[in-house]
């Protein structure tokens, strides 16, 4: 009938009813025994399900440990903090905390992370170093900061409603008991935030698109934790018209599982990660209504070659031979390359300011 957290999930359906795909979703991903990201060793690199831009090199983390100095410097501050959401192993804030220049502003850091077995080995691989590992609900009891907040492949983890348009009346993906596996059962949607409704007014009749309600819910914690500073969110997606294209008319989740990609989620489940894209004019929206000002939003290429990552490319092949060189720019060029992670993920620096001006809250002229 399949594994132990299938049977969890079906005992869940056949007591409660048919469960909405973003508790679905949350067990398999986050079940504190049998989810995903709860009993996977490895989730990352060669040896887990797919890979993440700090995984690819140490550069893009010594690039975005530059941006951020070069953000401490803007706001005239000796002393920084970064709190990366869903840190993963800590590679990224391994990178920076490795190439952070100490003759400038002292940097500390706050690694928020939901798994307990990877809140442990974070807690051991900085033992020694200025950076604190909390839980989510941690969060909530951290003192205003001034700082940067990173969430890297963070919100497109989140546990996701999938809407679908089914002559004219927007409807909600459930999951219900089959004769032999779970399916997909469809009821109108109900209890809509009216964040989503500008979206979901856009939706064509047989398209799916996909949101997280812990989208709202972070960009909540964030506007509260930051008192001064800056979000970058790294991720794949796109504004919404970006999303709402023929091509994704049946949405854009999928499953990843030794980095092989498919999209049935009900196959194995807690075996393998789901995902989806995520919305980046929803995204940019909530940080809006937060008093966050959108300062830009770009491809990771761009962002990393403004940062600096190709200065950073050539000094590291000028200490290597021609061969070694190579093998470098074959490596880190998958982070800036159009037809790779460069082009596909977007980046987006939302930035909030300790004392509103009216300038603050005009929205950019990036359309949605």
């Amino acid at each position: 009938m399949g594994n132990d957290l299938e049977s969890i999930i079906r005992q869940e359906i056949q007591e409660n009813g048919p469960i909405p795909f973003s508790r679905y979703m949350e067990i398999c991903l986050y079940h504190p025994e049998q989810g995903y990201y709860q009993r996977r060793p490895a989730v990352t690199g060669k040896t887990g399900d797919f890979f993440t831009a700090p995984h690819v090199h140490e550069l893009f983390g010594h690039t975005v440990s530059a941006w951020i100095r070069a953000e401490a410097a803007k706001m005239g501050v000796e002393e920084m903090t970064l709190i990366e959401l869903g840190p993963g192993n800590g590679q990224l804030a391994q990178d920076i905390l490795d190439s952070w220049d100490s003759s400038g502003p002292s940097l500390s850091m706050i690694l928020v992370e939901a798994s307990d077995p990877g809140k442990k080995k974070l807690e051991a691989r900085f033992r020694e170093r200025p950076v604190r590992v909390l839980s989510p609900p941690q969060v909530d009891d951290v003192d205003p900061v001034i700082g940067v907040v990173i969430a890297n492949e963070f919100f497109d983890a989140l546990p996701l409603r999938i809407f679908e348009n089914r002559d004219g009346i927007v409807h909600e993906v459930h999951v219900e008991v089959g004769e032999d596996s779970l399916e997909e059962v469809l009821f109108p949607a109900k209890d809509l935030p009216e964040s989503y409704s500008f979206l979901l007014s856009d939706l064509h009749d047989g398209f799916r698109t996909e949101i997280s309600p812990g989208w709202e819910t972070w960009m909540e914690k964030v506007a509260r934790v930051l008192e001064k500073g800056c979000l970058l969110v790294v991720d794949y997606g796109e504004f919404t018209d970006g999303l709402l294209v023929p091509w994704r008319m049946g949405g854009t989740m999928r499953c990843f599982h030794r980095h092989q990609v498919d999209a049935d989620p009900y196959e194995a489940p807690g075996e393998k990660d789901i995902t989806a894209h995520v919305n980046f004019s929803l995204i940019k929206e909530m940080g809006l209504s937060r008093g966050f000002s959108l300062r830009s939003y770009t491809t990771q290429s761009s962002f990393l070659i403004k940062g600096g990552i190709l200065e950073l490319i050539a000094q590291r092949m000028n200490r290597l031979g021609e061969r070694e060189g190579m093998k470098l720019w074959l490596t880190v060029k998958n982070l800036v390359h159009d037809e790779g992670m460069g082009e596909i993920f977007k980046a987006m620096v939302l930035e909030k300011k300790t004392v509103q001006s009216p300038e603050t809250s005009v929205q950019s002229d990036v359309n949605r």
